[in-house]
């Protein structure tokens, strides 16, 4: 009995000993569950920013940007206020077909808009001879420097706006003023109406189409964004030697003005089939005016890009002026024909087509910032190595331009990349726009202070190559000092491993 009343007391105890087990382990998976999700999230979110690492150096662009790959594959890739809903569209980036569409549009905007505005030389010679023969020379050099200058100058306030207003909408307004740019400069009767239609009002369409477009191949690529880039901006070398081909056959049979509009008409359907397929893949950024970090000049106060803008204004300086002196250097001082002068210019444009997408290949694997500066300081110190020394050897000058095309295509196609990878590619139009204004005062002192140079040199005693030393020493020292302020940000502000990939 006390036996069987023992056990009937006991017995029920056992099943509360299991259930506060039971609640132990229960409670301890999902701790332990709890901790698993926080370690996946934060997986993702690691995971995010090695796909976009320039989201985690700013955190509106974290905000902008969900670091929830399929949040953002959703509601942000390829959309911006006036595209349709792309439920289809991948969000993969380096491929699929938004990312070549990118390349794709890249290179046809090069290639049409590039390639009207680099035969202005033609168009100067016609000019010159049939249309205004009165006309000084300089006067009609004018519209030639207009287009560059007002491109760069409106470079500020159209890069902040495309980071503002869709792609489309800008590429295509930018397309509309091309097309009305050259369409009244085929009515000029007098200089001045070229100077304000094929000089300014081209250069400003120019800069609506230059600074979105360039900034598209950065939102799809990251692992390849250098080559993909150098492959697009490479439409800028293929664009003038077809231009110039057709431009030369339809100037003698049809005159300017009606080539003027055959050839706008061209530019513009070509840039009209760019500006449909844009596919965006960030949300368009939208910034209080209240806010005092909305200004234009705030990406100004980074030293980064301060360095940059230093870098760029010196290189900008002893970039154009191999392609100026270059054909007077021959006939001058080396007895050789122009057309020696323009196999020249021809072997540096080649193979600056080629250089863009080998030092875009090679930036994708030894880094952005190191490419660029090695690439500069190349271009620099061959010009003091080759061009210094040639005399009125062609070997010597064949192997310059070839050194020279090969490594000074970096100059364009790099930029867009090591902006991208030291900013982050949603602000990299704002950035290119800042950047423009170096060029455009590099662009214009440069030739000018070269120029003085020369004049300076006439009448050597030694050799009528000395003419020339003077402004080849200073368009390869400033280049040179260009990339060495490069390689300061590389090793000063970035990492001050010698092969760390930057």
């Amino acid at each position: 009995m006390p036996e069987t009343t023992m056990n009937a007391l006991t017995t029920p105890a056992a099943p509360a000993s299991i259930a506060t087990t039971s609640m132990t382990i229960v409670d301890h998976d999902r701790a332990s569950i709890s901790r698993d999700l926080n370690a996946v999230t934060k997986d993702a979110a690691r995971v995010d920013l090695e796909i976009d690492p320039f989201l985690a150096k700013d955190k509106r662009g974290l905000d902008e940007v969900n670091l929830d790959s399929r949040t953002r594959n959703e509601s942000s890739i390829g959309k911006d206020d006036h595209d349709e809903p792309f439920e289809t569209l991948p969000g993969q980036v380096d491929g699929g077909l938004y990312a070549w569409l990118s390349v794709f549009v890249t290179f046809a905007t090069y290639f049409s808009a590039f390639g009207l505005h680099y035969a202005y030389g033609l168009f100067q010679d016609w000019y010159q001879r049939y249309d205004f023969p009165d006309a000084s020379p300089s006067s009609l050099a004018l519209v030639g420097a207009l287009q560059p200058a007002s491109m760069f100058l409106c470079g500020v306030i159209v890069g902040d706006l495309s980071e503002r207003v869709p792609f489309r909408t800008v590429v295509f307004a930018g397309t509309i003023v091309i097309g009305i740019a050259i369409t009244l400069a085929s009515f000029a009767t007098q200089v001045w109406h070229l100077c304000l239609t094929q000089g300014v009002l081209f250069g400003v369409g120019c800069s609506l189409v230059y600074y979105p477009v360039t900034s598209l191949p950065s939102q799809w690529w990251v692992k390849n964004r250098s080559l993909a880039t150098g492959i697009g901006m490479a439409g800028s070398g293929a664009g003038p030697l077809v231009y110039s081909l057709v431009i030369s056959e339809l100037l003698p049979r049809l005159g300017s003005k009606v080539t003027l509009r055959v050839m706008g008409a061209g530019t513009v359907v070509i840039l009209l089939v760019a500006t449909a397929l844009i596919r965006t893949r960030f949300p368009v950024r939208r910034r209080s005016t209240n806010n005092a970090d909305s200004s234009i000049w705030t990406p100004l106060r980074d030293q980064r890009l301060q360095l940059i803008l230093a870098s760029r204004l010196c290189i900008s300086i002893g970039y154009l002026l191999p392609f100026v002196f270059l054909p007077s250097y021959v006939v001058a001082v080396v007895g050789a024909p122009p057309s020696f002068a323009a196999l020249l210019l021809t072997l540096i444009n080649a193979l600056s087509f080629a250089g863009r997408i080998i030092t875009g290949w090679l930036a994708d694997r030894a880094g952005n910032v190191n490419m660029y500066a090695l690439s500069i300081l190349l271009t620099g110190l061959g010009t003091l190595a080759l061009w210094l020394p040639a005399g009125t050897t062609h070997g010597m000058l064949i192997a310059y331009a070839s050194v020279f095309g090969l490594t000074a295509g970096a100059y364009i196609a790099l930029l867009p990349s090591v902006l991208a990878q030291l900013f982050g590619a949603h602000r990299l139009p704002s950035m290119l726009g800042s950047v423009a204004v170096a060029n455009a005062v590099g662009n214009l002192a440069g030739p000018p202070i070269a120029g003085a140079l020369v004049t300076a040199g006439k009448g050597a005693v030694w050799s009528p190559a000395l003419e020339y030393g003077g402004a080849i020493v200073f368009s390869g020292v400033v280049m040179a000092f260009g990339a060495l302020i490069m390689v300061y940000l590389r090793f000063a502000m970035l990492d001050g491993r010698v092969w760390a990939k930057h």
